[in-house]
């Protein structure tokens, strides 16, 4: 059912560094490649599991790493880059619900890409990927998608959202189980 890096068209997930955060404030344009390069798949699959549209958050997505590009001058190096990019990330995120909360935009299924087509598909069959983004609470959500879509391993995730290890791993499998139950019951259309 859920696979881990689909056709394995994405590399597996690799933490970037305090150098090479310096290299990509010095100017170093290949430096932002490999950052982008090595964190697009965790950021993309953090803010899907917040907004849970994939259009909104490929937008998101690329406002993240404007304000990286940007910021990167502020960053202080304390070997947690990608906690930082996270923050970042999740502030984006929040600030877009809430405009669209104030627009009366509650329900952001209504919203989903008509085409279906999105950058995680390849990891997540679409089944799985809607009922996860309906059905899975927000830690659930952001657990599945940074392991399956990321390639993140629980440690790394346990790490980045500072959550234990063991409540790492008994979200992800109470997600399996929610999201196996669902497709059993065929409650997901």
């Amino acid at each position: 059912m859920v696979t881990g890096n689909g056709n394995g068209n994405h590399q597996s997930y690799q933490a970037p560094t305090d150098q090479l955060m310096r290299q990509v404030a010095a100017g170093e344009d290949w430096a932002f490649a490999q950052l982008y390069l090595s964190t697009q798949h965790a950021v993309y699959a953090l803010l899907l599991s917040l907004v849970k549209n994939p259009a909104t958050a490929e937008d998101l997505m690329q406002d993240t790493y404007l304000s990286i590009r940007q910021s990167v001058g502020t960053y202080i190096p304390q070997g947690k880059p990608m906690a930082w990019i996270f923050t970042i990330a999740k502030n984006l995120a929040y600030q877009e619900l809430r405009r669209l909360s104030k627009q009366g935009a509650e329900n952001f299924a209504d919203h989903e890409d008509a085409s279906g087509e999105d950058n995680i598909s390849q990891a997540i069959d679409n089944i799985v990927l809607r009922s996860a983004l309906t059905i899975l609470e927000e830690r659930e959500r952001k657990i599945v998608l940074l392991h399956v879509a990321a390639g993140m391993k629980f440690v790394e995730i346990a790490s980045l959202t500072e959550t234990p290890l063991g409540t790492v791993l008994s979200s992800y499998h109470r997600a399996m189980r929610k999201l196996q139950k669902s497709v059993r019951e065929g409650a997901v259309q």
